[in-house]
């Protein structure tokens, strides 16, 4: 069952080759309203994890399901990258409605203080997480004017670009970046009839999550040890009192490429379980 008729357009959703990533749950998710989904990822798989098979296994699960995807190899730092996938995903659908830009660095190889950040770490975060959403989002607008008939742009943020925390400089810099560029991009293009917002989720149970804890938790531990501590701790922030799923990251932007939502553009929307910066 359904809750928005996003049939006849189509989405592309970066960063969503993982098998519990948020670009997995989102491309299913707008898969499952009806829309024509074109999954993106600078490596075919990005976390390694039995059978899954990255891009591959998220197409075959929607089009098993009787949807439409496709899936293509896109640096999001790289302009001619970006614009070789739009025409690509023209090509095969003949038209791009919505762009999801999901594809995210994580905070530095390891939680260290500004003193102790190598700026090529700095420049990897900086450059995936900001200058891709500038990147997709200046020549996505592009085709959404050509085609006089709006469309969504949906910028996948973070709580953490809403106030600063230790150790996360390159990263809190990164997402503040993504809500005040979409922001701007919000009023450039409204005029056009497209929807610019940005989501800020708190703590989201993905891959990221176990490879973290690994760098955070002393070794004489298990990794589901770690785990656990770790979950338990987030879980105490949190006041409905548990960690975000992929899943409820996807309802949002389910909701914000749909109809429901044409009067709504800038806005930063927290999916964070009334975590307040």
């Amino acid at each position: 069952m359904t809750m928005y008729n996003l049939k006849g357009k189509v989405a592309i959703v970066t960063g969503a080759g993982g098998k519990n990533g948020i670009g997995r749950a989102v491309a299913d998710r707008l898969a499952q309203e009806g829309a024509k989904v074109v999954v993106t990822d600078i490596v075919e798989v990005p976390y390694s994890d039995g059978g899954w098979r990255g891009l591959s296994s998220v197409v075959e699960e929607i089009t098993s399901r009787g949807g439409e995807a496709t899936k293509l190899l896109v640096d999001v730092t790289d302009a001619s990258s970006i614009d070789n996938a739009i025409d690509k995903a023209l090509n095969i659908f003949n038209r791009v409605d919505i762009l999801v830009n999901n594809a995210g660095a994580p905070a530095s190889k390891d939680r260290v203080s500004i003193v102790d950040l190598e700026e090529e770490d700095w420049d990897r975060v900086i450059d995936t997480n900001l200058k891709g959403v500038f990147l997709f989002s200046k020549s996505f607008a592009k085709e959404l004017i050509a085609q006089k008939e709006g469309g969504k742009i949906i910028n996948i943020a973070s709580i953490a670009g809403k106030k600063g925390s230790a150790t996360f400089g390159a990263y809190c810099a990164s997402k503040a970046g993504v809500i005040r560029l979409t922001e701007s991009i919000a009023l450039d293009l409204a005029k056009f009839n497209i929807n610019v917002n940005s989501i800020c989720p708190s703590w989201v149970d993905t891959e990221r999550v176990d490879v973290y804890v690994e760098q955070l938790y002393e070794n004489d531990l298990t990794h589901d040890q770690k785990r656990d501590l770790h979950l338990s701790s987030v879980e105490s922030m949190i006041p409905l009192g548990r960690y975000a799923t992929p899943e409820d990251v996807a309802k949002m932007v389910a909701f914000l490429s749909s109809e429901e939502s044409s009067f709504v553009t800038g806005a930063s929307l927290n999916v964070s379980g009334g975590l307040i910066a």
